[in-house]
């Protein structure tokens, strides 16, 4: 494998796993990067977007639902691809353990109430468990998503860092943006440029790069 390997993973649906993957998924095509994408959940909402002839549509996707072709989809698209970007179920399953086990690093959304942070805790410890399992490190890194106040946020990233959670400083703020690329298989990257959307997008890109390619210091 040669390509890096991004899992979204959270055993609590609505979190905004598919939201997360399509966002950045387009943000690092448009930076050059050969991104494709795997639908793993039975809602197939990547699948649908996919099919709506934008943003997404130009990328490889597959649509695996048989945790037992997991392993050797993820080897296939990370040959020649920069990255492979995989939508979990929003129920722990046996093909999110082994997209996990395959992963470089796991994106765990997690929305500001005590559930989704219970939930986000119970997907970080499979990760540990995989990492543990295959002998090497996995990254994982929490994700503060649909952020309505900024206090609550503070709260629950508070929460996360005191559970050692390692949440990610930038987070994806509930914004009607996010909701209207639903509707066309996009971006607010592409559909509206340096709004606050894309904004979110950029900052929790730049963040993730950092841990994806970090740059080796000369």
């Amino acid at each position: 494998m040669t390509g890096k390997i991004l899992v979204a993973a959270t055993g609590k649906g609505g979190a905004g796993k598919s939201t997360t993957v399509a966002c950045l998924a387009t943000y690092w095509q448009r930076a050059n990067r050969k991104v494709a994408l795997v639908d793993a959940d039975p809602n197939q909402t990547l699948t649908r977007w996919h099919a709506k002839g934008n943003a997404l549509s130009s990328m490889t996707l597959r649509t695996q639902l048989d945790e037992h072709a997991m392993i050797d989809t993820l080897g296939d698209l990370a040959g020649d691809h920069d990255l492979v970007m995989v939508d979990c179920a929003g129920f722990g399953n046996q093909a999110m353990v082994f997209a996990i086990g395959a992963a470089d690093i796991v994106l765990i959304p997690v929305m500001t109430d005590e559930a989704n942070i219970f939930e986000a805790l119970r997907t970080r410890k499979i990760v540990d468990s995989a990492s543990q399992l295959t002998k090497r490190m996995i990254m994982a890194r929490t994700l503060l998503c649909r952020v309505k106040r900024a206090a609550v946020a503070d709260h629950a990233r508070s929460q996360l860092e005191t559970l050692r959670a390692d949440p990610l400083a930038a987070q994806l703020n509930d914004r009607v943006a996010f909701q209207e690329a639903t509707f066309h298989g996009s971006s607010p990257t592409v559909l509206s440029p340096g709004s606050p959307a894309a904004q979110d997008i950029e900052a929790l890109a730049a963040e993730l790069e950092q841990l994806i390619w970090p740059r080796t210091p000369f």
